[in-house]
């Protein structure tokens, strides 16, 4: 939750920037889908994301956001994973859009409880022994890959579709597919 209303922070600030600094800025909001892996579990469902980005060069952005990757809930296991990232952004420009592949850093959020592994040992967190559970919250630093194309909708406004995969330390891999708006401020 910290990590959503810092990425919500930032994007008001670069709003408030003046015509000039946000001249090549853009923001996206998005949601999707995620199968997410973490240590023995795994999850999937809804996911959203949000950032802003700045083109540096014709050909070139960085992209700075928060993404949720999971917040499932079950029976005896749940699992809450969401990160800020970093990312570089290469176009390919034509006429009804760009189509651009993302390249970046994570730093992941993962919260949960799993049921104890057969031999009594919990792999990550801390054991419940009364319930025979492993509870955790553990940071994960992640690489992040993805494809995806920006569709002209009017002069300033894009609609995204975009793949990512993400895989980091304890096991985490995410595999997430979303459908977005981007705004463009210029």
């Amino acid at each position: 939750m910290k990590k959503a209303v810092v990425a919500t922070g930032l994007c008001l600030g670069a709003l408030s920037l003046s015509a000039s600094a946000t001249e090549r800025m853009y923001g996206t909001f998005g949601v999707g889908y995620a199968d997410t892996e973490f240590s023995q579990q795994s999850k999937d469902g809804i996911t959203y994301n949000l950032a802003i980005g700045h083109q540096f060069t014709s050909q070139w952005y960085v992209e700075l956001g928060y993404q949720q990757l999971i917040d499932e809930q079950e029976n005896a296991e749940s699992m809450k994973a969401d990160a800020l990232y970093l990312a570089l952004l290469g176009k390919a420009s034509s006429y009804n859009g760009e189509l651009f592949y993302k390249l970046g850093v994570m730093n992941v959020d993962v919260a949960g409880v799993e049921n104890i592994a057969a031999d009594g040992v919990c792999r990550v967190g801390k054991a419940v022994p009364e319930a025979a559970q492993c509870r955790y919250d553990e940071g994960s630093l992640a690489g992040l890959i993805g494809l995806g194309y920006d569709y002209h909708l009017g002069l300033r406004s894009m609609l995204r579709l975009e793949y990512s995969y993400i895989a980091g330390e304890n096991d985490l891999k995410a595999h997430v597919v979303n459908v977005g708006f981007r705004y463009n401020f210029n």
